[in-house]
């Protein structure tokens, strides 16, 4: 049984991994691609004989393209790696995926911290993943209206508690599905790796509650602190 489950968790990392690659994929294709474009035609457009007005019309066009081009591209890469979890941690990265899902969706957030301890970029990176999936998971399913998640440091541990009132769902009757969500276990492969605990408990009706704890060995910077 031990066997199959890790094999499952396998075949969860693969299919994310290329779920992911498709998704950017089609990103690249379609946003940053068409843009690139654009601004290729505007410019090719220029020539000698292009009275002046039509030729900072092209201009304009051409400079908004790109401009629009290097947004996109920071979009995509901030989404693949926060710049906020490289130099300020896991608390600030999560502050900006929060507030991304409160302008989405106009949810309400509540993000609250303890500290802002460093640790190991690799785990850091995996816990970041796992909370990606959950506020990915209650954006796409739960149709909550609020979202809180606490971060508790202490010197030998983490431990992350997220909640939304959203739909919830059965557990009892996902456990017995054919098809179960790659999301919930990518969480887990990611939490396999921090060699940490997972519980969530849910219902239909009352939302989802998840418990990350994670042993820590901190070897960056600490930031006291409360938010």
């Amino acid at each position: 049984m031990e066997a199959a489950y890790q094999k499952e968790l396998l075949n969860a990392g693969i299919l994310a991994q290329e779920a992911e690659r498709k998704r950017m994929a089609i990103e690249l294709h379609d946003s940053i691609g068409g843009l690139l474009s654009a601004a290729k035609i505007y410019v090719s457009n220029v020539s000698q004989e292009l009275v002046e007005s039509q030729f900072l019309l092209f201009k304009e066009k051409a400079l908004q393209a790109l401009t629009e081009n290097i947004q996109e591209i920071r979009t995509i890469t901030n989404d693949l790696l926060p710049q906020s979890l490289e130099r300020l941690g896991i608390v600030s990265a999560t502050r900006g995926l929060l507030e991304k899902l409160e302008e989405l969706k106009q949810i309400k957030i509540d993000l609250q911290a303890n500290a802002e301890q460093r640790f190991e970029g690799d785990r850091e990176k995996a816990l970041f993943r796992v909370l990606q999936e959950l506020v990915h998971n209650t954006l796409k399913y739960s149709e909550a209206k609020n979202v809180a998640i606490h971060f508790q440091f202490s010197d030998t541990q983490l431990l992350v508690q997220y909640h939304d009132d959203g739909q919830g769902f059965d557990r009892v009757a996902y456990s017995q599905k054919q098809d179960k969500s790659y999301g919930l276990k990518n969480i887990e492969r990611h939490m396999a790796f921090l060699n940490g605990e997972l519980n969530y408990t849910t219902s239909p009706g009352n939302g989802v509650a998840v418990s990350l704890n994670l042993p820590l060995n901190t070897i960056r910077e600490t930031h006291e602190n409360t938010y």
